[in-house]
C-alpha cells in the first residue's frame, strides 16, 4: 500500500555544518497536477497496488509521450518525488547487504548524495530520442540541455524505465536496482573492498603484467590450470553471470593438469592458493578502479611458534562437505536462476494470500497485515504470540492469519514448477531432443530440481519454522522475504 503523497513530496538533502540532512519537500505544482490528473484518488490514505500501477503508467505516458512540453514535466516531477522515496530506502538497506552494522564501515546517509541529487525545482523533460535531459523554462517554453554529469539520478532512472517492457517489471524494482548498481555507489564501496568481482571471476581474467613481480611461477601456472578447466566448461555450457566456486570434478581436473607440471597439491591447498591469487588480482583491480587499495596480509607471524599461519580475517579456504557432482553443476549454472523466480514467487503467493484473507469473513481486516506479519516473523524476529499481542488478538488467531508452514510449502511448490518452466528453455538442443524422447529423463531433472530447491533453503527455513530457539531467521527464503519487504510497496 502506498500513499498518494509520495508523488508530491520528494525526498531531499539539505546541506548543515558537516551534517547531511534529509527531509521531505512538498511541490505544490506536482501536487496540483496530481489532483487534476486523479482527483478520485488523491484524496485516500493509500492506493492498492492496482491503483499505483495505473497512475505511474498514466504519469510514464505523459512524461514520454504527451505533446504539451509543460505537461510531460509535470508529470516527471510526480514521478521524481515517488522515486526519491524508493532511493532513499534503497541507500538504507545497502549496509545490511554487507552485514555492516557491526564494523560501522559507512552509514547509508554517505550513499544519498550520490543519488539524491534532486530538489524538484526544476522542470525537466528529455529530447525526442529520450536520451538528453533538458531544463524546461515554463515561462517562455525554452529548454536547455544539462551538462554531461549533472543530470538527475531520479530522471535517469524515469529515462531508461518501460513499464511495457514486462508485467513483472514495476517502478519500485527498477529504482532499487539502478540505485544499487549505481557507479558511484559502486565506487564508494570499492573503496572499502566491497561489491567487487568474485574470486572466481577475478581469475578468469588476463593476469596484468603489471603483476609479474608479485605472481611466482607456479601460481601462473595454478591460474593456467584454472582458466582451462573452468573458462572451457562455463562455455560448453554457456554459463552466463555469476562465478562460482569450482566442482569437486572441476578441482580434479585441475590437480591433474597441475601434477603434469610437477605441481603436487591437494584439493584444499588449490582452493587456498587461488583465493591467494585472487586477492592480489583484487588489490590489482581495486588500485585500477578507485587509486587505492584495502590490503590484508595473507599470513600472520605466530611469535610462539616462530612460523606463519592463514590470517584469521581471511575467509576459510576449507572445502565444504562435498555434494553430488551432478548437483554441484546444476548450483553454478541455476543459483542465479533460482534466486530470481524465488524472489518473484514470494511476491506472488504474499499477494495471493492477501487476496484469500480479503474473502475470509473472520480475517479479511487483518489482510493488509499479512506482510506486516511477515516483516515482524522474519525481520523482527518477533513471535506469533508477540505478534498477537500488538495487533491485540490472540496468538491462535494469528498463527491461522499467516499459516506459516502453509506459506513456505506452498511458495516451495510454486518456486519448482516456476524454475523448472524458466531452467527448461536453457538447455541446449540435444538436451533438449532427450527430453522429448526419454520421459524419465526430465523425471530426473525434475528430482533434481526438487533436491536443488530443498537443500537451497527449504530445508534451513523449514527447520526455522519448528525450532523453538528465538535466533534470527537467515536462510535464503528468510532473506529473500526481507529483500521482497523492503522492495515493495509493503515496506514499512
Amino acid at each position: 500500500m502506498v500513499s498518494p503523497t509520495k508523488y508530491w513530496q520528494m525526498q531531499i538533502l539539505s546541506i548543515g555544518e558537516d551534517v547531511q540532512l534529509k527531509h521531505r519537500r512538498e511541490i505544490s505544482r506536482a501536487k496540483d497536477f496530481f489532483k487534476i490528473q486523479f482527483p478520485h484518488l488523491s484524496t485516500k490514505l493509500t492506493l492498492s497496488t492496482e491503483e499505483n500501477k495505473q497512475v505511474q503508467t498514466v504519469l510514464w505516458k505523459t512524461f514520454r509521450l504527451d505533446d504539451d512540453s509543460y505537461q510531460r514535466a509535470i508529470a516527471g516531477l510526480c514521478l521524481r518525488c515517488y522515486v526519491s522515496h524508493r532511493i532513499f530506502i534503497t541507500c538504507k538497506t545497502i549496509p545490511h547487504i554487507y552485514n555492516l552494522s557491526a564494523e560501522n564501515l559507512f552509514k547509508y546517509t554517505d550513499l544519498l548524495p550520490f543519488v539524491l541529487n534532486d530538489d524538484g525545482k526544476a522542470l525537466v523533460i528529455l529530447d525526442s530520442e529520450g536520451k538528453t535531459q533538458h531544463i524546461l523554462n515554463h515561462h517562455d517554453g525554452t529548454t536547455r540541455p544539462i551538462a554531461k554529469g549533472g543530470e538527475f539520478f531520479s530522471v535517469e532512472i524515469l529515462r531508461k524505465f518501460n513499464p511495457n517492457l514486462g508485467s513483472n517489471e514495476s517502478l519500485d524494482n527498477w529504482t532499487t536496482r539502478l540505485t544499487r548498481q549505481n557507479e558511484e555507489i559502486k565506487s564508494f564501496l570499492w573503496e572499502f573492498g566491497l561489491a567487487t568481482p568474485s574470486d572466481w571471476g577475478l581469475l578468469c581474467k588476463s593476469v596484468p603484467r603489471s603483476l609479474s613481480g608479485l605472481i611466482s611461477t607456479e601460481d601462473y601456472e595454478i591460474v593456467k590450470a584454472f582458466q582451462t578447466v573452468y573458462r572451457q566448461d562455463r562455455l560448453k555450457t554457456r554459463q552466463k553471470g555469476r562465478y562460482f566456486k569450482p566442482t569437486p570434478s572441476q578441482l580434479q581436473e585441475m590437480l591433474h593438469l597441475l601434477q603434469q607440471e610437477n605441481i603436487i597439491l591437494s584439493p584444499n591447498e588449490l582452493i587456498y592458493h587461488l583465493k591467494c591469487i585472487a586477492e592480489i588480482l583484487r588489490q590489482d583491480w581495486l588500485y585500477r578502479k578507485t587509486g587505492i587499495t584495502k590490503t590484508v596480509s595473507i599470513e600472520v607471524y605466530d611469535h610462539s611458534k616462530n612460523d606463519y599461519f592463514p590470517h584469521p580475517e581471511l575467509p576459510d579456504y576449507t572445502d565444504c562437505e562435498p555434494e553430488e557432482v551432478e548437483l554441484e553443476k546444476l548450483q553454478a549454472f541455476c543459483q542465479e536462476l533460482f534466486e530470481e523466480v524465488l524472489y518473484q514467487t514470494i511476491g506472488e503467493v504474499i499477494h495471493q494470500r492477501i487476496e484469500e484473507l480479503k474473502k475470509s469473513k473472520g480475517y479479511k481486516n487483518f489482510a493488509q497485515r499479512f506482510p506486516e506479519g511477515l516483516r515482524l516473523y522474519y525481520q523482527e524476529n518477533i513471535s506469533l504470540s508477540e505478534i498477537g499481542k500488538l495487533w491485540g488478538i490472540e496468538w491462535t488467531k494469528v498463527r491461522r492469519i499467516m499459516q506459516l508452514k502453509n506459506f513456505l510449502e506452498v511458495v516451495q511448490y510454486q518456486t519448482e514448477e516456476v524454475f523448472l518452466d524458466k531452467l527448461l528453455p536453457s538447455f541446449n538442443k540435444s538436451q533438449l531432443t532427450r527430453i522429448c524422447h526419454e520421459p524419465e529423463y526430465l523425471k530426473n531433472i525434475a528430482v533434481a530440481i526438487r533436491e536443488f530447491s530443498w537443500n537451497q533453503t527449504f530445508k534451513a527455513a523449514k527447520a526455522e519454522l519448528v525450532s523453538g530457539k528465538k535466533q534470527m531467521k537467515n536462510s535464503l527464503f528468510s532473506q529473500t522475504i526481507r529483500i521482497y519487504l523492503s522492495d515493495s510497496s509493503y515496506a514499512a
